[in-house]
């Protein structure tokens, strides 16, 4: 009979036990296009897709329900336009999209503002985003006195200078850079590459070329005023995100992830060893169950803390954004959007 009980408890606790408990799991958000950006409005996620030939915008409400925004665009580029980065204050969605064209096969963007009901392109002089000083647009982002887009333009004394626009009675100025952290110079050039809100103001982050030294580096907004800092042992920052007062930075640092933490100074924290190679982007970290987290293509979407790495479960491909509603995380990879369970 003990011998019997013993089998009995044997077969029990296997069949309680699950098969594999080491990967973290997500399933699949179904949408209709291709994802390409996401951002939060209130307790909604709203997704940038874009089917084979023009824009679309999607809201996820907190319980799954997908809800078509009405998308208005006013130019045949903004008809066409691939989405760039989306940002929202709760109330009000601005976005900014683009699609190469022309002669030289530039980008032509275009600006986007609304709400979960309607979006509308704004139309904006060529000189704005285009011309003859034009650099990029990497993104747009909420600040305390409303959006900024984030770019580059020719700088008066090398290179290009990292430049912001800001946005009033639908028009949005470039500000000038002159004599400020985001200026370029013989001396020393800026790449930015990518932007997050930070505070009442933002966190961008790229590299720079001081005196022949590449260095991962990032410019800060509070609002009123740009500062600049040099990141330690890194080679370029990639991408960002702050919250609960810290901001976590990714990046590559002699063909490996690097990632730095603010603080009374920045730091460098320790990774698991992940190559990143020199053309690779990064999708910001995202906060899960408490614990600072990159999604990552490293032999399969992986999830990375700075005490491990684990594979995640239904993602693959490249990951090319992430976001965070609530409770709950959002993965774009693999063209596809998944929610994490």
């Amino acid at each position: 009979m003990r011998r019997l009980t013993l089998v009995v408890l044997l077969v029990l606790t296997g069949c309680a036990t699950p098969a594999d408990d080491s990967a973290t799991g997500f399933t699949a958000v179904d949408l209709t296009a291709r994802p390409e950006a996401l951002t939060t409005h209130g307790d909604a996620l709203v997704i940038g897709t874009r089917p084979t030939d023009h824009p679309e915008l999607v809201t996820r409400a907190k319980d799954g329900a997908l809800t078509n925004v009405k998308l208005t665009p006013s130019t045949p580029y903004g008809k066409e336009a691939h989405w760039y980065g989306l940002t929202s204050d709760g109330t009000t969605i601005t976005g900014v999209g683009g699609e190469r064209g022309g002669a030289h096969g530039n980008v032509r963007w275009s600006a986007w503002t609304g709400d979960s009901r309607q979006i509308t392109e704004k139309p904006q002089a060529f000189s704005t985003f285009g011309g003859y000083g034009a650099g990029e647009l990497i993104g747009v982002v909420r600040t305390r006195n409303g959006p900024l887009i984030i770019g580059t333009w020719q700088s008066a004394k090398a290179g290009l200078d990292l430049a912001a626009w800001t946005y009033a009675e639908e028009t949005w100025t470039r500000q000038s850079s002159a004599g400020s952290v985001l200026e370029s110079s013989q001396e020393l050039l800026r790449f930015p590459l990518a932007v997050t809100p930070n505070g009442d103001g933002v966190l961008v982050v790229g590299w720079q070329i001081a005196q022949g030294v590449v260095s991962a580096a990032v410019w800060q907004f509070d609002g009123t005023t740009w500062t600049t800092a040099v990141l330690p042992d890194g080679d370029a920052a990639l991408a960002a995100r702050c919250w609960d007062g810290t901001c976590h930075v990714v990046g590559r640092s002699k063909g490996k992830l690097a990632w730095w933490k603010s603080g009374e100074a920045w730091t460098k924290v320790a990774t698991p060893d992940i190559p990143v190679s020199d053309d690779q982007d990064l999708a910001a970290p995202v906060a899960i169950n408490g614990t600072p987290t990159l999604v990552i293509d490293h032999n399969g979407v992986k999830l990375v803390s700075e005490k491990d790495e684990r594979p995640a479960a239904g993602p693959t491909g490249k990951v090319v954004a992430t976001e965070k509603v609530g409770d709950q995380v959002f993965v774009i990879a693999g063209d596809r959007l998944w929610r994490l369970t």
